[in-house]
């Protein structure tokens, strides 16, 4: 049944793709002026104006493929560089994308990037998974307009019906280390999403999501953004708010107890995002409320409460351009969050502590010549925590605690004929658990319609507060990584362009949780060694007609270390909660100028999860069939001036969906979703332009 799933998966993807290699004879090719599609055979020069033939987009113009792919990256890098030479494994997501396929929150957008996952941690939160590792806490970074989301008491970010997605301009992914450029967040990855600016909203624009499960609604959100450029300063306000449910599905723990999700797994967000910038200034305020409602505890069914996750960024940049070679920025940020907060009950106490991180930074940038690029600077952050509750206290019999990280780095960049060639290093030291050193080396090029990527480099995961105020008698010391990549692309047409990349993780000294037997309090040691290798392969093809995007992930954890917790006792290549095989498909074809259909699939191999316990409470691990996920969603872009509709089904044939727990913690699959009936609308009202005088 497995290998038949699989089977017609592929049969449909082959089928899809053949389909799009090869143009019909009623797709011709075009050429672009003033924005208008103009078809080449129709082409009259003499009818054309001299400002559109000054325009005129000829033969050797990028096509729209082109433009994506050499898109300048910001997130892999001190210098800018285009997706094809950035020192990274990077896949970026624009608006279209996001638009087009209907996502309903960020778990449908990463869920299309090879090699991401999703898994439960404790008390109904899920998050991310990385090349088949856990990354949950503290291994990958989320940074929305440049502010660091993730909480800084244990690192953690929280997925579901969260961030709007109608307010996203791109997402970088990088898939693969990060901490030589942003520190110990960012061991096994980066999510870089960048919302629109003023420029970019050129008015009010309003959007509403309305999600429908067979027995209850799955959520209702609504979003507002206003913006304008007017000269130099360029200013943007995006608000958003909503109500969501994680599941209409049962959850049973190990043990026989069970609930409705239908009435308690709320997922229930909050946004507001202030950005202004003026010349080389620019400002940014985020606040950021999320409420997480769950009965599913660390492991077994109890009283129905509220996880709240509150949070609050501000930061002011400047960049300092000395002359045309030399930039000086230096950025000042705070974060004030307040995570994990409950009310407590008769079963658990009461967990409320405030944290503030105050951020120093500064970076220089020279320019020696056009092929040398010199980056450097320093980085200083201050932490400091308040246990609000009066019956607890930090480890230390304490109601405060305060850390300090101090950081350098620096990075060149030299262009050569045959290879650019990349080299950084970042050094931290906090106060508290010691010094990392991280270098990174890459060397990437593009040459014609080849390019390659040969990578290598550390990385580090920071011990974070609550690590360190929970560590055992072994003490705290940072998570070490190495990682070598190797990707190769070859752009196969004008419109599309194949890509294979390979990669090898180690991890050393991995910071694990645990439950100390002896006195029934949670804990945290380094032990033992993981990682995994894998390949992910991606096709993409745009043109006129839409664009075709088709990846397979690949991963095993054979011949690496093992972690109790992590692995999987039947079968040493895999680890917990991770599908081994992912492929996804995410196509998009305009029927006419403004109707637009986008279908997209997912298919998983088997999974392992633990789904009993035996005499002795010991867990037992059981395979899971493998899965296969199909959606649909159609828009129309301009039903009336400034409004567009979209409806769809996502999961179409109402296949279980299922977070699984990464480590054993004999925690339960945690339901997700069930089939779900989609509306969007939204409207924008751009501001009127002054004409010309003539």
């Amino acid at each position: 049944m497995q290998h038949t799933r699989f089977f017609r998966y592929m049969l449909l993807c082959g089928i899809v793709f053949l389909a799009c290699s090869f143009p019909s004879s009623a797709q011709q090719d075009s050429l672009h002026v003033n924005d208008t599609i103009i078809q080449k055979d129709t082409l009259d020069y003499y009818e054309m104006s001299i400002e559109q033939l000054q325009k005129l987009k000829a033969v050797g113009v990028s096509s729209d493929l082109e433009k994506l792919i050499n898109s300048l990256i910001g997130v892999a890098s001190k210098k800018p560089l285009s997706g094809r030479e950035s020192p990274s494994i990077v896949s970026l997501i624009t608006q279209e994308e996001i638009k087009n396929s209907g996502a309903r929150d960020l778990i449908d957008v990463l869920n299309m990037v090879p090699g991401v996952d999703f898994g439960v941690d404790v008390e109904g939160i899920v998050g991310i998974g990385m090349r088949g590792n856990w990354a949950h806490e503290g291994k990958v970074l989320l940074l929305l307009d440049g502010q660091e989301m993730n909480e800084v008491l244990f690192g953690t970010t929280q997925f579901g019906n969260h961030l709007a997605v109608d307010q996203i301009k791109r997402i970088e992914v990088i898939r693969g280390p990060g901490s030589a450029i942003y520190g110990g967040y960012a061991e096994y990855g980066v999510i870089n999403i960048i919302t629109r600016d003023g420029e970019d909203i050129d008015g009010i624009s309003v959007s509403g999501t309305y999600g429908q499960m067979e027995h209850t609604y799955a959520r209702r959100n609504i979003a507002v953004s206003a913006g304008k450029k007017v000269g130099a300063l360029n200013f943007s306000l995006a608000a958003s708010i909503g109500e969501g449910r994680r599941s209409e599905k049962v959850f049973e723990d190990l043990y026989g107890g069970s609930y409705d999700m239908a009435k308690y797994s709320a997922l229930n967000p909050a946004n507001l995002n202030i950005g202004l910038s003026y010349k080389n200034f620019s400002t940014r305020f985020i606040m950021d409320e999320y409420a997480v409602q769950s009965a599913d505890g660390y492991d077994q069914v109890k009283i129905p409460y509220w996880d709240r996750f509150s949070s609050t960024f501000c930061e002011m940049k400047y960049n300092f351009k000395v002359n045309q070679k030399l930039t000086i920025t230096p950025k000042i940020n705070y974060k004030h969050q307040v995570p994990w907060r409950t009310e407590g009950d008769s079963t658990s106490e009461p967990y409320y502590k405030m944290v503030d991180r105050y951020t120093g930074d500064l970076n220089i940038s020279y320019n020696y010549n056009r092929k040398l690029n010199i980056s450097f600077g320093g980085e200083v952050f201050h932490d400091r925590a308040e246990d609000k509750v009066d019956s607890s206290y930090y480890s230390d019999n304490q109601k405060k605690v305060s850390y300090l990280n101090e950081a350098a780095y620096a990075q060149v960049l030299a262009k050569f004929r045959l290879v650019n060639v990349i080299v950084g290093a970042r050094f931290d030291n906090h106060n508290v658990y010691g010094s990392s050193f991280v270098p990174r080396i890459g060397f990437t090029k593009k040459i014609k319609k080849l390019h390659f990527k040969l990578l290598y480099s550390n990385a580090f995961r920071a011990p974070t507060i609550e690590n360190i105020n929970l560590t055992d008698s072994t003490g705290m010391r940072p998570e070490r990584t190495s990682v070598a990549e190797l990707e190769v692309g070859y752009q196969l047409t004008h419109k599309s362009i194949l890509t294979l990349n390979v990669y090898d993780i180690t991890t050393k000294g991995a910071i694990v949780y645990y439950v100390d037997n002896m006195t029934g309090r949670d804990a945290y040691h380094n032990t033992g060694s993981n990682g995994s290798r894998g390949a992910e392969l991606e096709y993409k093809i745009k043109d006129h007609w839409g664009y075709l995007a088709l990846n397979y992930s690949f991963y095993t954890s054979a011949g690496k270390g093992k972690i109790a917790d992590y692995e999987v006792p039947q079968n040493s290549a895999v680890l917990l909660a991770f599908p081994a095989h992912k492929a996804n498909l995410n196509f998009s074809f305009n029927v006419t100028r403004h109707f637009i259909i986008s279908p997209s699939c997912t298919f998983q191999s088997e999974r392992y999860a633990y789904t009993s316990v035996d005499t002795l409470g010991n867990g037992i691990v059981t395979k899971l069939p493998s899965a296969f996920y199909a959606n649909l969603f159609i828009r129309y872009e301009n039903l009336i001036k400034g409004l567009d509709i979209g409806i769809g089904v996502y999961n179409i044939f109402d296949e279980q969906v299922r977070y699984i727990q990464p480590y054993n913690s004999l925690h339960a699959p945690l339901p997700g979703p069930s089939r779900e009936f989609v509306l969007k609308l939204s409207y924008a009202l751009h501001f009127k332009k002054k004409e010309a005088e003539e």
